[in-house]
């Protein structure tokens, strides 16, 4: 496969997006590490999964929320929260088992994400201003599945 590139959000765009949708950051067993929105999540794992040959570990984690929330070995699911793998699955098993070509991801440039201020970024008294709108619910699932887990 060719070297894929992603294209990167303008830091007007990422300002925007932190502001209007709920954001995801990725670490890689290859030690790389992304931010993208959280609609682009089936869609990466594809696309990071073909340009590294399959052989790629990933990790999700939202704001806020400390454990990751997604686990990948290659394209397949290790561990996930059980709310974000309700939305994300139709789609990521369309593109692992159908023609279907993944849609173009865009990634945040790191070091402007890194340069934004903290009240740019919606981080207020070190809380997140969004975390309620975005991120609550999944830290209620994510804590339930956790404490199943600890039980088995």
């Amino acid at each position: 496969m060719e070297e894929l590139k992603y294209k990167m959000y303008t830091e007007n765009q990422m300002r925007n997006i932190i502001k209007e949708m709920p954001i995801i950051f990725v670490e890689t067993s290859n030690n790389d590490a992304y931010v993208i929105r959280k609609k682009d999540i089936a869609d990466f794992i594809i696309l990071e999964t073909e340009r590294t040959g399959h052989s790629i570990e990933l990790e999700f984690y939202m704001p806020g929320i400390e454990r990751p929330v997604i686990t990948t070995f290659g394209w397949f699911l290790n561990k996930a929260n059980p709310l974000l793998r309700k939305e994300i699955i139709d789609r990521l098993v369309l593109l692992q088992t159908t023609n279907t070509k993944p849609k173009k991801v865009k990634i945040f440039d790191n070091e402007i994400f890194n340069n934004l201020a903290k009240k740019e970024m919606g981080i207020i008294d070190g809380q997140i201003k969004n975390f309620d709108k975005f991120y609550r619910k999944y830290e209620y699932a994510q804590n339930a599945y956790n404490i199943k887990m600890e039980g088995v």
